[in-house]
């Protein structure tokens, strides 16, 4: 995708965040910054050395062991050799591979490589770390630890760059964000203002609007293309919750699964979203899927409560289509020392 005018500045120990739609040219931006592509015009300064996580096998050969993986990859950065062997075991510790760090890198699964890519990325202590969606493709354990790692270089002052499709970890995680649609900048400022001008701008492609007040957000809500069906929950012990539902769309549709659960007064008791447990987000079309949730450590008092499931855009920030149920809830507990349902999993089928 090529990038026209695209012309900013990103300060020592600022965390960028980069949005857009797929085509937007935030791979290519990407690349150019971590030098792995060469603009036709332009320039790009870069002081530092920069460490970057691109597509799958960037900076990787394929006969390779992943022992020699990790020296090959940090001779390209201008690494000697001496000073890698001294940050090689931890790289393999934190990668989690075993004993698959002298298998040829063609052998790995996908989740191997971006454990190993992640690993070699971050430990070999970059000024500069450029992160593209590669992670997403990661299992959720994997996903947690890397997003812990780059909070670490955040609070130690590293640059990095962050380009993902879940808006909920832009705004966690980005100080400042740039929007790219069709190789042009649309706006740069702080993370919270350009997330909600992207969000509005897809929302009005779709046909959709933001919901006006909190409240509104867990009301009953239809799409003219998304329909939640049989929403069914099993309260299988007095700390656990199932949920089950089947989601169709008219057009096919990624997006994400969320849940709530309210006191009658409407007082918001807990949620949770796929996006924050690294899952989806999934595809839903006229096949119909079923979705299944199950709620654990549920610390509340024996009560009526309004049971809420939805499906959110891409980017896990605006519902799209919600549906709700009253629900008595049987429990043991009295007194409620927090309101917080820490456990939650999902699975679409």
């Amino acid at each position: 995708m090529a990038l026209d005018r695209v012309t900013f500045d990103v300060e020592a120990g600022q965390t960028l965040g980069i949005i857009g739609e797929n085509g937007s040219g935030k791979s290519t931006l990407l690349k150019i910054l971590a030098r792995t592509l060469t603009p036709t015009s332009g320039k790009v300064d870069v002081k530092g050395m920069v460490s970057a996580l691109l597509e799958l096998g960037s900076g990787f050969h394929p006969e390779l062991s992943g022992l020699e993986n990790i020296y090959f990859y940090a001779s390209l950065l201008g690494i000697a050799r001496a000073t890698i062997k001294k940050k090689v075991n931890d790289i393999i510790a934190f990668s989690e591979i075993g004993d698959f760090i002298n298998y040829p890198l063609k052998t790995y699964s996908t989740g191997m490589f971006v454990r190993l890519a992640f690993s070699v990325a971050t430990l070999i202590d970059p000024d500069i770390l450029i992160i593209d969606e590669a992670l997403s493709v990661g299992d959720q354990y994997f996903q947690k630890k890397c997003l812990d790692k780059m909070i670490d270089f955040k609070d130690t002052g590293k640059t990095i760059l962050f380009c993902s499709h879940d808006m909920y970890q832009i705004k966690i995680f980005c100080t400042r964000t740039i929007w790219l649609h069709h190789g042009k900048m649309m706006m740069i400022g702080q993370t919270q203002d350009v997330v909600n001008a992207y969000v509005d701008f897809e929302m009005t492609r779709i046909g959709s609007t933001k919901p006006d007040t909190p409240e509104s957000i867990y009301t009953k809500k239809e799409s003219n293309f998304l329909f939640i069906r049989d929403l069914r929950f099993n309260q299988l012990n007095e700390r656990e919750l199932d949920i089950e539902f089947t989601v169709e769309s008219n057009i096919p549709y990624h997006g994400h699964v969320g849940w709530a659960i309210l006191r009658k007064d409407r007082l918001q008791i807990s949620f949770s979203l796929s996006s924050q447990h690294n899952q989806g987000p999934y595809l839903f079309n006229e096949q119909k899927r079923l979705v299944k949730i199950t709620i654990g450590d549920l610390n509340l008092v024996e009560a009526n409560y309004i049971l809420c499931v939805g499906i959110l855009d891409r980017e896990a920030y605006i519902p799209l289509v919600i549906e709700t149920q009253e629900v008595p809830l049987k429990t043991n507990i009295h007194v409620v020392n927090s309101l917080c349902l820490i456990n939650s999993s999902f699975n679409v089928i």
